[in-house]
């Protein structure tokens, strides 16, 4: 539970229980219930205390709220300290809203099942990254995952780069990479009604490697972490201006108007790449990527234009 996102109204509990203990005459089970409530007040008032105290050492989540606020994004946030994924939780909640109106951001400390696409397990050890999901409302009758993905790539990029001195590149669609190391993700879940069958939301999930200092077996070879620094500074900045330029940028992404930053920053555009996209592999060079977030590649026979798969492999060019 996100103990700094749920409100247990127990004052309105008591109250409630209070005129129904006055009909029936009893004083003594409203001095009871009276004493249980405050006791569950008083004992939720210092788990949050606590769960604020574990994110001081990231960030301050007040600060955090007030400068969302500041930049006129009045949203809610979920702050967990464990929890199994941050996008598992934002699709819950979403399933559970009978209508998804305004962004609502869920952040953890330490997620102990994140996963990345095809549900390959994303490491996420605590204090040392960013596990972050926004839950947003699906606006208009067309929507391109494509974009919203590219969108949060340039996003990311840009309040990393901010904030820390490194030079982000883009592997299509979804990997943040970093001296040809993965060092975030990005992934983007559906919620439809399950009576209309309709889209009624989208969950935006991003992981990123702040301080990891050691990958497991598996992924030490490929994956890498944004500073070397063994402890975590605050990053009450850095997380408000990832917030706010995420949401600054989700006002307009429909328009493609970051398209050209997108390719800036790509990895791949001009590479030999092999490609898996509906059940097959194919082999081609990068020519750009168009926008509507879509991978244009010339293969030796045709020129493909695909708008959901994965890169596998790049190998440079020879002119390059």
């Amino acid at each position: 539970m996100g103990l700094l996102s749920r409100n247990l109204n127990i004052r309105k509990v008591y109250q409630s229980a209070r005129k129904s203990c006055k009909v029936f005459g009893s004083e003594f089970l409203l001095k009871s219930l009276k004493d249980v409530c405050l006791f569950l007040s008083q004992s939720i008032d210092k788990i949050k205390k606590k769960v604020e105290e574990v994110f001081a050492i990231k960030f301050n989540f007040k600060k955090l709220q007030q400068k969302s606020i500041a930049a006129g994004f009045n949203i809610d946030f979920h702050i967990f300290d464990q929890i199994d994924s941050t996008n598992s939780e934002a699709k819950r909640v979403g399933r559970q809203l009978e209508r998804i109106t305004q962004p609502q951001i869920f952040i953890a400390n330490h997620q102990t099942a994140g996963y990345g696409r095809l549900k390959r397990d994303f490491y996420s050890p605590e204090d040392s990254g960013l596990y972050i999901s926004f839950l947003i409302p699906v606006v208009g009758k067309t929507f391109n995952p494509g974009l919203l993905t590219t969108m949060t790539a340039v996003a990311s990029a840009e309040a990393i780069q901010k904030h820390f001195s490194v030079q982000l590149q883009i592997k299509w669609v979804n990997d943040l990479i970093l001296n040809k190391r993965k060092v975030g993700g990005i992934l983007a879940e559906a919620i439809t009604d399950p009576i209309t069958n309709q889209l009624a939301g989208v969950v935006i999930g991003i992981g990123v490697n702040l301080y990891t200092q050691s990958f497991p077996a598996e992924i030490q070879q490929i994956a890498t972490s944004l500073s070397d620094q063994a402890e975590a500074k605050d990053q009450t900045d850095f997380l408000a201006d990832f917030v706010n330029n995420f949401l600054n940028h989700l006002k307009t992404y429909q328009n493609a108007d970051f398209m050209s930053k997108y390719r800036q920053l790509s990895s791949v555009i001009g590479q030999q790449v092999q490609v898996q996209f509906q059940n097959k592999t194919v082999v081609g060079v990068v020519e750009t990527i168009d926008d509507q977030g879509r991978l244009i590649l010339q293969t030796t026979q045709q020129r493909l234009v695909i708008s959901s798969g994965e890169i596998i492999h790049v190998s440079p060019t020879k002119s390059n």
